[in-house]
C-alpha cells in the first residue's frame, strides 16, 4: 500500500537562533519567564524554550528583548517538558488582536 509522503510547505521560512525573550503567561498574577529563548523564528511564530508550564491553547505574551519593548499576542499551538533539563518547549503563533477578540 502506497504512503503519502507529501509535505506541506510552512508559510514563512523559520531561522535558527538563541535570542533571548520574555514570556508573559498571566500578567495579572504575574506569571512570566524573563529567561526564556526563542530558538526560531518565523513571521508567523517562534519555538521558544521556557521555565513556564505551557499548554496548546494558552495565550502568551511574547516580548523581544532590545528595542522593540512591546508584547506580541501568541498562542501556543504545542508544548512539551523535556524530562531531563525541565524545560518547556513550545510552539507559538503570533496572533493579531482582532483574531484574539475573536476566540475571547
Amino acid at each position: 500500500m502506497p504512503t503519502n509522503t507529501e509535505i506541506t510547505p510552512r508559510r514563512w521560512e523559520r531561522q535558527k537562533t538563541e535570542s533571548p525573550v520574555r514570556l508573559v503567561l498571566d500578567p495579572a498574577h504575574f506569571k512570566a519567564d524573563n529567561s526564556a529563548l526563542a530558538l526560531d523564528l518565523s513571521l508567523c511564530g517562534a519555538q521558544v524554550r521556557t521555565n513556564l508550564t505551557l499548554t496548546p491553547g494558552d495565550w502568551v505574551g511574547f516580548v523581544a528583548k532590545g528595542d522593540f519593548p512591546h508584547a506580541i499576542p501568541a498562542r501556543v499551538v504545542w508544548a512539551r517538558e523535556d524530562d531531563y533539563s525541565h524545560w518547556t518547549f513550545a510552539g507559538i503563533e503570533f496572533i493579531e488582536e482582532s483574531s484574539r477578540d475573536m476566540a475571547a
